[in-house]
Formats: C-alpha cells, structure tokens, sequence
C-alpha cells in the first residue's frame, strides 16, 4: 500500500476511502452544498491537496451512476502531477440531466486512482517500423 499525504484546507473535507476492499479506484467527495443543472459547469471543491510520491499521478474519473444521471467530468481522466500541491477541483458539467441535481457536502463526485507514471523521453528517427496496421486511423480496423 501506498501511503499519500493529505492536506485538508477546507473544515468540511473529507479524506478519500474506498467503497469496498476490491475497489479499484477511492471515491472524492464535494466540501461545499452546489446545484447542478443541465448544460451548466461547476468547479466542485475537494478541500484537499495531495503530496503525490514522485513517479506517481492521480487520475480523476467519472462515477458510473453520476453519468447514468446525465453529469460528467469533460476532461476525464483528469491527471493530477506529482508536483501539483494545489487543490483537487473536479470540474462537473450536466450533459444530459432531466432535472437540476442538489449535491451536499460529502457527495461522492468522483473517483481517484494512483498511478505509477514512467519518465518519457522521445528519439527523432528517419524511419520506423513497419506493421499490419500501419497508418489506418478512424475506422481502419472495422465499424
């Protein structure tokens, strides 16, 4: 297990914690009461900042039920870097809602996942392998 230190900078925050013991990602939770509405984005406090180990970033996913209900997080997965020591915001935005939907401090609005994240350097070539697939982009490999 991997320990991370946890700022808490909002009284109400809440340390992240998995669902059950075979989650695979720890479940975020809102500090603060906000409305949602369709077609409408929120910036949704966390109250947290994270000391990620340096190797490692935080993925930001949506929550399965949340985009049954219509709401999403545009830039899933949100990558959190190793050197970020600002506040986790999880931005909300309603797709496809019926209705407005009221969140409380302690709502699950996302889930996080540590990852470990390899240094990448880049070689300029002339030429690179060939392969079956080759350059066939959108749709090359069927419908």
């Amino acid at each position: 297990m991997i320990i991370v230190n946890t700022k808490k900078i909002h009284p109400k925050a809440i340390v992240p914690k998995t669902a059950t013991k075979g989650s695979a990602c720890f479940d975020l939770y809102a500090c603060e009461d906000f409305v949602l509405g369709n077609g409408y984005f929120h910036r949704t406090r966390t109250g947290l900042i994270f000391e990620i180990p340096k190797g490692w970033n935080m993925k930001i996913y949506n929550r399965s039920g949340m985009v049954a209900r219509g709401i999403i997080i545009p830039n899933a997965p949100g990558i959190i870097d190793s050197d970020y020591r600002g506040e986790i915001i999880v931005l909300l935005y309603g797709l496809f809602m019926k209705r407005q939907e009221i969140f409380q401090i302690g709502s699950k609005v996302a889930q996080g996942e540590l990852v470990r994240g390899e240094s990448v350097g880049f070689n300029v070539v002339s030429s690179l392998s060939n392969t079956e697939r080759g350059s066939g982009g959108f749709g090359s490999t069927g419908k």
